[in-house]
């Protein structure tokens, strides 16, 4: 699984980023997997993502943000033998001890976190965890000078099915500009066409305060000299 393994920025804004995913292997380990994936929910939230999905409840409609307990009842009560939690923290220390928790439990599921791998060597050494498997992220290769705007990458690649585009960071900023959008709110609306739930809004809110200044009222970047 390695959709959330692209992610663009500097190196101090994704160490405030770290994903989970967790997967029941159907017709494996997903046998009565139901009270399993919900003590890893109890653990989750226990700690606080920022984000989060749930794959294959019966009622995926609902918007996930902002996370409130009762959000988290309605999906939980959904969960069964086949669901897959995405989630998304903002903190090492947080997503450090969710892995901890979940490590003790010794339930068998497959579980993914991304994010630098610096950080993520780390909190595997202190914990004694030996991972199964290791992906890394080579970089960008081929007509690179057909990619959207480095800054807009830093949004677009935390959606790792591309769902969230260049234009709509464009228009986020249009609107930030003209004082019609804040930007917790922008950073919120960038997430809600991840369906994964492992965009990082917070991250995401950091990075509009930071490049805003380098546009202008129509969203292009200023040049200057």
């Amino acid at each position: 699984m390695s959709h959330t393994l692209h992610r663009e920025g500097s190196i101090k804004s994704l160490e405030k980023d770290y994903c989970l995913l967790i997967t029941p292997y159907k017709g494996c380990n997903n046998i009565q997997a139901e009270k399993k994936i919900k003590k890893f929910v109890d653990i989750i939230f226990d700690v606080g993502p920022v984000n989060f999905r749930f794959y294959r409840v019966p009622k995926e409609g609902e918007f996930n943000l902002p996370i409130t307990k009762q959000k988290i009842l309605n999906y939980k009560k959904q969960v069964y033998d086949n669901t897959k939690i995405r989630c998304v923290f903002d903190d090492k220390k947080k997503i450090k001890e969710v892995i901890k928790q979940i490590y003790k439990t010794n339930y068998g599921l497959s579980v993914v976190i991304s994010g630098p791998r610096k950080e993520i060597e780390s909190i595997l050494k202190e914990i004694n965890i030996q991972p199964h498997s290791i992906n890394i992220a080579m970089g960008t290769y081929g007509l690179t000078k057909e990619l959207p705007d480095p800054n807009f990458r830093k949004f677009t690649t935390m959606c790792g099915h591309g769902l969230v585009s260049p234009g709509l960071v464009k228009y986020m900023l249009i609107k930030i500009k003209a004082g019609k959008i804040s930007y917790e709110d922008a950073g919120i609306e960038l997430a809600k066409p991840c369906i994964c739930g492992v965009f990082n809004q917070k991250r995401a809110e950091e990075i509009l305060r930071e490049v805003a200044p380098l546009y202008d009222q129509k969203g292009n970047r200023i040049n200057l000299k």
